[in-house]
């Protein structure tokens, strides 16, 4: 057996600029899935392109509690909303809000809900779900997104554990990654265990956590050479747009990068949705 690689590109329907990247990247690149923003600034935008990607692009829901506007104007807590109406993006502040205040949680579970049904009524078929900032990693929200992905007959969540071997190409951010380490893994454990006793299932880890927002082809070079002898499904979650001289654009053009692509394909590895 060989290792699977499913590979998406998060924040479809933040803006034009991701769109773009997200669109050109499953045409010509390497790029299978993307998980939309409901509440994205360009999600009309983002519409009007999966119209042509149908054959070529899985989609799937990125639930949203640090940034943009809530869907539902009750969801207006000073501990998860600024006084512009705009999720204030504190992951730290949000998660233990939701954990203490029971206010606060029962916000989370109407906004987390209506995100889901926003994604339902545009039509799309329930195949993945995952977060923003992965927030639903924490255990209350885990439940929350598990309850409604349920319900509307998702079958794939993301949880956001890379293996440690992975860590050495990932340079700097040592501190940072070392914390991810054992954080993402404590709480994917809690998750998995959840997960085992539904019908929804999850990749075997993730790529890409240990240099989040940095990625590169590269980097690619060097991750497929560390797992084309692993076994098991896995997805590289990456963070494009075509704006030039940004981190998205590096990761846009990794994604179109032909050695990358023959990599792949000389390792035996598979792309799937």
């Amino acid at each position: 057996m060989s290792v699977s690689l499913i590979v998406t590109a998060d924040d479809f329907g933040r803006s034009v600029a991701i769109n773009r990247a997200v669109e050109i990247a499953a045409t010509g690149g390497i790029l299978r899935c993307t998980s939309l923003m409901v509440n994205g600034l360009a999600i009309s935008d983002a519409l009007l392109r999966l119209e042509k990607l149908s054959d070529k692009l899985q989609v799937g829901l990125h639930i949203t509690l640090t940034e943009g506007k809530p869907l539902l104007n009750k969801t207006a807590s000073s501990f998860l909303v600024n006084k512009h109406g705009n999720f204030i993006g504190s992951q730290v502040g949000a998660g233990l809000c939701v954990q203490f205040n029971h206010t606060v949680r029962k916000q989370v579970e109407k906004e987390v809900a209506a995100q889901f049904k926003a994604y339902k009524d545009i039509g799309l078929f329930s195949t993945h779900v995952d977060s923003h900032h992965h927030m639903h990693i924490h255990p209350v929200i885990f439940d929350i997104l598990l309850e409604n992905a349920a319900k509307y007959g998702f079958k794939r969540i993301r949880i956001p554990t890379e293996p440690w071997e992975i860590s050495p190409i990932c340079k700097g951010h040592k501190i940072r990654n070392f914390f991810y380490r054992h954080t993402f893994t404590t709480l994917g454990q809690v998750c998995r265990k959840k997960l085992s006793k539904t019908n929804i299932k999850a990749p075997d880890g993730v790529f890409g956590l240990y240099i989040t927002g940095e990625l590169t082809a590269d980097w690619l070079l060097m991750l497929i050479e560390l797992i084309k002898s692993k076994t098991g499904t896995y997805e590289l979650y990456t963070h494009p747009a075509d704006t030039a001289g940004t981190n998205g654009y590096s990761e846009f053009m990794a994604l179109l990068d032909q050695r990358v692509h023959n990599k792949i394909l000389n390792n035996g590895i598979t792309l799937m949705t």
